[in-house]
């Protein structure tokens, strides 16, 4: 609220530091906890490569190890230009990232969100000691500490109070300084890679500019200047994150994340949430307490205590009888947000540009924590700074009484039972009671009621926040996971690392630690990986063999076909499974093309598969499909030899090689033609981002699909191709349970896997393909659709009748239904080549390539656009090839091959934040000249 010049913050920077550490000692200095989930197995090695690759001096661009290769230059939650992380690297110069340094900067930011929150509230009060208890609610208020999985939310939540401040300062004093350091905080926030929040707190500031200009006591003066300031700390932030927002684009364009619906999008906290605000043990999982309901805390745990509480309340009328609403009403319309489709803007919120690209809305409740936690420190110097007049104290003093009455009175009853924390609260609000009441009589002074309050609100904070199971998971950092550890054993590392070539990949089914993100740290190329950026091509490809989530695996033996070819062609060397029981469901049994070499404490098992492709191959010959999803859907089929064949797509094939392509014909029968069904209907898929048509609810035992094929399909052999959903889950996706009232079948689980089989009826007679089983999918949505074989069958001239039929007790949707025609004669073997004296590194492969005709080589390398060829130095295109991989065209001969990854839109994205800090750096250097000139002399 002062105006006057002030000196940094030591005391309340030092006091929130020390709590912090009081309040995470066991994280700190102890072996016994450990940030638990995404932290440590996402952030945690994503950041450890990050790390390994800039203490080289390399900026990372392309990531090898995890997912089979991705651009880790466009993953926003790698930080790779957050400033902050740049630390990291300083405090380990020589040698692996270890976990309890990221723990360490995340410890930082909340300490710095409390110390932003307290310099934020000393905008509105004038007691120091007030704000600071602001501060320390906002560090570890229920909303922040379960959110300590998400570095990358709590890096981002640490600059809001901050960016709010300076961009206030600027509005209000006209002061064009302010709103560039604003603009520069929100630049820094941006590549802390928690867009989301950035959006929504851009929305806060929208608001509370335009309610400045509209009700604010200086409205008449800031008409139009606030649309310039505001404009000026969006695009200042923006150009200065470009070197990160556009290299995301392309990334996002080419990833999963298109795939954003609207059940997705306004998935919301449980109104009941809000109860946790004060009473922690609601849904109960707190302090080791049994849970009541089967929530995820993260999002649906908002404790602030009961003083915390009250004292809410206490600033909400305090800035009411100021005439000033903006702060209520942020706080109704971000909570109101938080609910998604349990509140009443959901549906606007879908409706709303840039807001409608976001997952969850519980995420507008950390916009709502930090109003909620400015308010308390309102509310502290109201009720305990202020003098109130003797109305007024015995007002509040009644109302306390009350609120200890109906405390006391539940705390011999089923609440009390139910609710673990209940008489917890009611001593809480008896202590705080007393201090207030002191304070009334004139028995505290004001520093020392505060003081008193402070202390009561960390005590409860510490006592119901420190040490749960989303911040404190007992386990072993160092072992959990490290560069020389997984899962507690270190065995199976050094066995993986033994094998002297570097040509393989690794497939696990085991525990998350290895199915994750563990490979960065690992140095050990996997198949597997965490990411929801992961991309598409790949995902597609992935589903073929196995249902994934964000391209984990999944464990059970009948939705993971181990013996697949794709799995080869992937360059799978290796294969490790915990739990040696699920050996024989698993397919990795006699018969099997993968042999035992390795055993670990009698628990993880490591298979060799000697089939594996070892980086590249050369094809006479290549197939020509439509698109991308036809591909895929060949690629499942058992025609397909990915020795013999290579799928190309018809918008991506060379010219020079014409003569050496052949296309497939393709007949799409779903969606467009005309279909008989005996169970299920035809709608648009209200589960999808795009809404699509499908086959909804079909596949009952005997349910039957019939069409005729078009007369225009030449006689000859045909596959016949589905793309699916068959949910294995009860409830797996969000939104799913409010979908199911009008769409029943989405709530079903199948307790066994589907089967189809074909029947062609025509002029030649009938004919039955084998029944095939077809693996169930992680839930509904249409982005998990896998593709089936369904077999092959033989049209002559004339009508060709197809009849789909269910031989178990399921439910599908069905996307697609397509015929490809096989060629006529089988795929000839390429002869006469080789490939020699690989050099390998992350943003680089090089060999020598000897070919005895010309044709295509595929390399096992994920395709992505950024990625550059030469061919004896002269640049050449790279095509997709089999859906996931690159290939390239080559004229018989001997032929030095080089891929680089070069991707050109980092370098736009440099180019502008570079100028940007330039020209920002003149300017401010320009303006620093002239106050000099204008200074008087002395």
């Amino acid at each position: 609220m002062s105006d006057q010049k002030q000196s940094f913050p030591w005391m309340p920077a030092g006091f929130l530091l020390g709590l912090s550490v009081l309040f995470y000692w066991k994280i700190l200095f102890t072996n016994e906890a450990m940030f638990p989930w995404d932290a440590a197995d996402y952030f945690y090695p994503t950041f450890g490569f990050v790390q390994e690759q800039l203490r080289h001096l390399r900026i990372p661009f392309w990531d090898p190890y995890v997912l089979s290769g991705y651009p880790i230059i466009g993953d926003i939650q790698a930080e790779i230009f957050y400033p902050p992380n740049w630390l990291l690297v300083l405090l380990s110069p020589f040698s692996s990232l270890p976990y309890r340094l990221v723990e360490l900067q995340e410890i930082l930011h909340l300490a710095m969100a409390g110390l932003f929150l307290y310099l934020l509230a000393r905008e509105y009060v004038e007691s120091e000691t007030a704000a600071l208890l602001g501060g320390v609610l906002f560090t570890f208020s229920g909303a922040m500490v379960a959110r300590t999985q998400h570095v990358n939310a709590i890096d981002a939540m640490a600059w809001s109070p901050l960016i709010f401040l300076l961009a206030r300062r600027g509005l209000l004093r006209k002061d064009l300084r302010y709103s560039a350091a604003a603009g520069i905080c929100f630049g820094v926030q941006l590549l802390a890679g928690r867009w989301q929040h950035s959006v929504y707190l851009g929305l806060l500031l929208f608001l509370y500019f335009a309610y400045e200009a509209c009700a604010g006591p200086l409205r008449a003066k800031l008409w139009p200047h606030w649309i310039y300031w505001l404009g000026l700390i969006a695009g200042l932030g923006a150009t200065l994150a470009m070197v990160q927002i556009i290299p995301a684009y392309q990334l996002g364009v080419e990833s999963i994340r298109s795939y954003v619906n609207y059940w997705e999008v306004s998935a919301g906290n449980d109104p009941r949430s809000l109860w946790t605000s004060f009473l922690p043990n609601f849904f109960g999982g707190i302090n080791n307490a049994p849970l009541r309901v089967a929530y995820d805390l993260t999002y649906n745990y908002v404790f602030l205590t009961v003083p915390g509480v009250f004292l809410i309340l206490c600033g909400m009328v305090a800035t009411a009888r100021r005439r000033d609403f903006f702060w209520i009403g942020a706080v109704l319309l971000f909570t109101e947000l938080s609910l998604g489709n349990q509140g009443h803007l959901a549906g606007v919120v879908y409706a709303t540009p840039v807001l409608n690209l976001f997952r969850v809305s519980a995420a507008y409740f950390e916009i709502a924590n930090m109003a909620v936690c400015l308010l308390a420190a309102i509310g502290a110097e109201s009720l305990l700074a202020n003098d109130l007049s003797r109305r007024s104290q015995r007002v509040l003093a009644a109302i306390l009484a009350l609120l200890i009455i109906a405390g006391a009175a539940g705390a011999y009853g089923p609440l009390a039972v139910n609710l673990p924390s209940w008489r917890h609260a009611l001593a809480a609000l008896l202590v705080f009671s007393g201090i207030v009441l002191a304070r009334f009589g004139n028995k505290l002074r004001t520093s020392h009621a505060q003081w008193a309050v402070v202390g009561l609100v960390f005590f409860d904070l510490w006592f119901y926040n420190s040490g749960q199971r989303f911040n404190g998971a007992p386990e072993n950092p160092s072992t959990f996971m490290s560069a020389d550890y997984a899962v507690g054993r270190k065995e199976s590392l050094e066995f993986l690392r033994a094998d002297p070539q570097a040509d393989f990949r690794v497939a696990a089914l085991a525990e998350y630690q290895w199915t994750g993100n563990g490979w960065n740290l690992w140095r050990i190329p996997g198949i597997t990986g965490v990411n929801p950026v992961a991309l598409r091509r790949y995902y597609d490809y992935m589903r073929v063999f196995s249902h994934v989530l964000n391209v984990r695996m999944a464990t059970g033996g009948e939705d993971h076909n181990t013996n697949s070819p794709l799995a080869d062609l992937l360059g799978v060397k290796y294969l490790l499974l915990a739990n040696p029981e699920r050996e024989a469901a698993l397919g990795l049994g006699p018969g099997s093309k993968y042999s035992r070499v390795f055993d670990d404490s009698d628990w993880w098992r490591i298979y060799r598969n000697d089939q594996y492709f070892q980086r590249a191959w050369f094809y006479p010959k290549a197939y020509v499909l439509p698109r991308e999803e036809e591909v895929i859907s060949l690629l499942s089929s058992s025609w397909f030899d990915p020795r013999r064949i290579l799928l190309l797509e018809q918008g991506a094939v060379p010219t020079e090689g014409k003569q050496r392509l052949e296309a497939l014909s393709t007949l799409h029968i779903f969606p467009g033609n005309e279909l008989q069904l005996t169970e299920g209907r035809q709608v648009s898929d209200p589960y999808c981002a795009q809404p699509i048509p499908m086959l909804g609810g079909w596949g009952g035992q005997g349910s039957e699909i019939r069409f005729t094929v078009p007369s225009s399909a030449p006689p000859g052999r045909y596959r016949i191709l589905v793309r699916y959903t068959a949910n294995e889950l009860e409830m797996s996706s969000l939104g799913l349970d409010l979908l199911s009232r009008e769409y029943p079948w989405y709530k079903t689980a199948l307790p066994a896997m589907p089967r189809l089989e074909a029947v062609v009826e025509s002029a030649a007679g009938s004919q039955t393909t084998l029944p095939a089983s077809l693996p169930r999918t992680f839930g509904w949505p249409c982005h998990e659709a896998r593709p089936a074989d369904l077999g092959e069958v033989a049209f002559v001239a004339g009508q060709n009748r197809i009849t789909i039929r269910s031989l178990e007790e399921s439910a599908l949707n069905v996307y697609n239904i397509s015929l490809v025609r096989m060629p006529d004669g089988p795929a000839p073997q390429a002869q006469n080549f080789s490939f020699r004296n690989f050099s390998v590194s992350e943003n680089r492969i090089a060999f020598d390539a000897e070919v005895g005709e010309d044709g295509f080589l595929l390399l096992n390398e994920i395709y992505y656009p950024g990625w550059e060829a030469l061919v004896d130095g002269t640049p050449s295109r790279i095509y997709p090839a089999d859906g996931a991989f690159r290939a390239l065209y080559l004229a018989a001969g001997s032929h030095h091959i080089e891929f680089q990854f070069r991707p050109p839109y980092f370098y736009w994205g440099a180019a502008i934040s570079m100028l940007t800090a330039i020209l920002f750096l003149i300017s401010l250097r320009v303006s620093l000249w002239r106050r000099r000139l204008t200074r008087p002399a002395d």
